[in-house]
């Protein structure tokens, strides 16, 4: 019976030293297990804290900032050359990406602007050679439209305006009239040189008698494109002032940009 006894001991010591290791096992790992868990949950906890940050801008509106991030803002608030903004932690990374973009040093544009009087009849007295070849060849292609005979530069005009600028007014040079030209939204797209494109989204030439009273708009053209460096025709217009019965003016534009 004793013998019997020791034997059943024996045996349930033997199964425990089997058990208990397992068991601690998978104990450990049920920890190791909630551990992982724990942390993700922080880390999820950490990356949806709401930061505050403020930040220097150099060159763009905090403004036209605020409208292209506004995704990613939960609120903001700023000053001429700041902004401090409230923004869950996870975005802040995409955040600073887009202001590092946006804040850079807009380009400037130079347009060059030709207004010219183009009649259909041989007028001697009133046409000239036109030195600029890149301008004679846009008026050469423009023929095979309006056959014109003969051409004399108004008078040519330097514009400079900014990538990204809104709206821009300017008296034109002009021996005709009072002309004046409004250039809204210029664009600047592509970074390598001699490749860019200019994109302008209105451009109207005005007339306006010598007391402001009288108005006429002689061109208005939308969603405008041409080359860097390009010559482009704008529009074409009949006129009555300044002897200019019969006659056409032609609008041509050039964008250099610096």
């Amino acid at each position: 019976m004793k013998k019997k006894n020791i034997l059943i001991l024996f045996t349930v010591l033997i199964f425990g030293f089997i058990v208990y290791p397992i068991g601690a096992t998978l104990f450990s790992a049920e920890l190791v297990q909630e551990d992982q868990v724990n942390a993700e949950s922080l880390k999820q906890v950490s990356q949806d804290e709401v930061v505050v940050k403020t930040y220097y801008l150099k060159y763009i509106d905090p403004r036209d900032l605020l409208i292209a991030a506004k995704l990613y803002l939960i609120d903001s608030t700023g000053t001429e050359d700041t902004i401090t903004v409230k923004i869950l932690k996870k975005n802040i990374p995409e955040f600073e990406e887009l202001l590092k973009k946006l804040d850079v040093e807009k380009k400037t544009v130079l347009i060059k602007v030709f207004t010219v009087v183009a009649s259909k009849k041989q007028e001697t007295q009133e046409d000239e050679v036109i030195e600029n070849k890149d301008l004679k060849r846009v008026l050469n292609e423009l023929n095979s439209l309006w056959k014109f005979q003969s051409y004399k530069i108004d008078g040519p005009s330097f514009l400079t305006v900014k990538d990204g600028s809104g709206s821009n007014f300017f008296k034109l040079v002009s021996a005709t009239s009072n002309l004046n030209m409004y250039i809204m939204h210029v664009d600047v797209r592509g970074e390598k040189p001699d490749k860019r494109i200019v994109s302008i989204g209105q451009i109207q030439l005005r007339w306006v008698d010598s007391f402001g009273k009288n108005k006429q708009t002689l061109i208005s053209t939308n969603d405008v494109t041409l080359k860097e460096n390009g010559y482009l025709v704008v529009g074409v217009s009949g006129f009555t002032f300044g002897g200019g019965l019969g006659k056409a003016l032609v609008l041509v534009i050039s964008a250099e940009i610096k």
